[in-house]
């Protein structure tokens, strides 16, 4: 059956042409993050930044917890096993106001890790709340020249720290990687390859200099760059508190920000258990991403241009133009989503991907109402947006 090109066919196919053209971009700002550092490296001469990684810097890992009684004792098996010198590496926990088992399982561990700081929060600073409090209070104690930030409900590879400190140059300020989802039930597969292309999506843009944002339970900073910027207190609230900091940095000289996609900097964590969660989630990423400016409207426009061509190309295009679309449109994401499940040793997510397209024009759909939704609700909180 040949396929037959009216006005209408031209158009979507059109639109997913140059929906196809963004992600081969993409792909090569995927292909730069999967570079190792030596490769990433903006400076001919050693820097100073290398020399203090021979020296073995000090760092901190950050963990701010609220509620993780069923995850904190996972995150923290893996942050013992982090391979770096126990004495050169903070493992910082702070508790954020819990009130279920989460205080008493962080006392117990202590014992187990002589390296581990607990901080509980105390009263909100200025404009700041919630997770943005806690982080904050964090980072004001947080003895490290290298801070990496993870999440209680998630597990790192050991050699975390190592590798994200390969990555520093004396004018780096961030760096930061991706996060996939452990895989229990069929729809945690899902979840978890969304992740690898939204994520896959944001490290492209910034290796090819377009900030877009970051997944704020994997990132390390340098603390002079977060003081440079003057911390959370100079930076105005968000309810996405990662992309807000990362902006931040990105923004400000001298500091570079790197975007490297490797096996050993791919944080694990846990997917939404339930629809309620997924919603509040994904509301807050849609709230945090009003945000975005110029170029990254753009990017979100023919993004949502492609989904929507690939929504509507069934019941308004011939059967074979149809599937060209859709065609199309598959072939574009996979030249994301395949080089990153490639390089985090996740391919056996690619399984997911059929149903995955089904799940984003769901989700598609859904964003018109999230968009609307004022209350932000995260975390037993609720935020004004």
């Amino acid at each position: 059956m040949a396929v037959t090109f009216t006005t209408t066919s031209l158009i979507f196919v059109l639109v997913a042409l140059v929906y196809f053209a963004e992600h081969f971009a993409y792909t090569v700002g995927v292909v730069l993050g999967m570079r190792g550092p030596e490769k990433l490296r903006t400076h001919k001469e050693p820097s100073s930044a290398k020399s203090a990684t021979n020296q073995t810097p000090l760092c901190t890992v950050l963990v701010c917890a609220r509620d993780e009684e069923n995850n904190i004792e996972r995150c923290l098996a893996s942050l013992a096993a982090i391979n770096y010198p126990k004495d050169r590496l903070q493992v910082l926990i702070v508790d954020d106001k819990s009130t279920d088992r989460t205080p008493e399982i962080l006392h117990a561990w202590k014992s187990k890790m002589p390296n581990l700081t607990i901080l509980r929060t105390g009263p909100e600073i200025e404009h700041m709340r919630g997770k943005v409090n806690a982080l904050t209070q964090g980072l004001d104690v947080a003895e490290g020249e290298f801070i990496m930030i993870t999440d209680a409900d998630s597990h790192v590879h050991p050699d975390w720290v190592r590798e994200y400190l390969k990555y520093y140059e004396e004018d780096t300020g961030m760096v930061a990687s991706l996060t996939l989802l452990d895989r229990k039930y069929f729809l945690d597969g899902v979840q978890s390859i969304d992740w690898s292309y939204l994520l896959g999506i944001a490290a492209a843009n910034a290796n090819l200099k377009v900030p877009l944002s970051v997944i704020g339970n994997n990132i390390s900073i340098r603390r002079a760059a977060y003081e440079s910027v003057g911390g959370y207190r100079k930076i105005p609230f968000s309810v996405t508190e990662d992309f807000a900091l990362f902006q931040a940095i990105w923004h400000r000289e001298p500091w570079k920000v790197k975007y490297p996609i490797q096996h050993e900097l791919t944080v694990m964590s846990q997917p939404c258990p339930d629809f309620r969660t997924w919603w509040r989630q994904k509301h807050r990423w849609v709230k945090g991403g009003e945000g975005l400016k110029g170029l990254g409207y753009l990017i979100f426009i023919i993004g949502l241009l492609g989904q929507a061509a690939m929504i509507a190309a069934l019941p308004v295009l011939p059967l074979m133009t149809a599937l060209l679309v859709i065609a199309i449109k598959w072939a574009a994401d996979l030249l994301v989503i395949i080089p990153v499940l490639l390089r985090t040793r996740k391919m056996e997510l690619l399984k997911f991907f059929p149903i995955y397209e089904i799940y984003l024009a769901l989700f598609v759909f859904s964003m018109p109402v999230m968009i609307l939704q004022k209350n932000v609700k995260w975390k037993g909180r609720v935020y004004r947006h």
